[in-house]
Parts: structure tokens; sequence; C-alpha cells
């Protein structure tokens, strides 16, 4: 593993701990659902993101694409299923 990929893994582990911290604080002020499934999906994709790269069952590159766009979406819709409940 050279320093690229793991740059990359790092930033992927931060970036959905800060989305994920963000969703866990929405749902402390608001108690709906939806930030606090939304925060445990974006943990668990970069998690699963992280450790296929790992194995070495996917390129770092594809992995941390995808897990940075699935976490995307996971907040996406988290937000926009709140907006729609109000």
């Amino acid at each position: 593993m050279n320093g690229s990929e793991i740059l990359a893994l790092t930033l992927l582990a931060i970036a959905c701990l800060f989305a994920a911290g963000i969703l866990f604080r929405s749902w402390r002020k608001r108690r709906t659902r939806q930030p606090l499934l939304a925060a445990i999906i974006v943990l668990a994709i970069g998690a699963v993101a992280i450790v296929l790269t790992l194995v070495g069952a996917v390129p770092y590159r594809t992995a941390v694409g995808a897990g940075f766009i699935a976490a995307l979406i996971a907040v996406l819709v988290s937000a926009r299923t709140e907006r729609a409940q109000r």
C-alpha cells in the first residue's frame, strides 16, 4: 500500500465520521429517525469501502469514489425525507 492509497482511505474515514457527526447532531436536535439511520449508513459505507480496499477486493480509487458518492446520497436522502415529513 502506497502513500496515496493510505491518504485516500484516511480522508474517506474522516469524511464519513464528519458527515455522521453532523447527522447525529441533527438527530439530537430534532429526534427524528432519518438522520440517525443516515449516520449509521454513512459509517457502514465508509467501513465497507475501507475493508474492501484493505483486503484487496477492489482498487482504492473505486472504493473511495463510490464511498464518497454513496455517503453523499445517504445524507441527501435523509435531508429530503426529513423535510418531507415536516
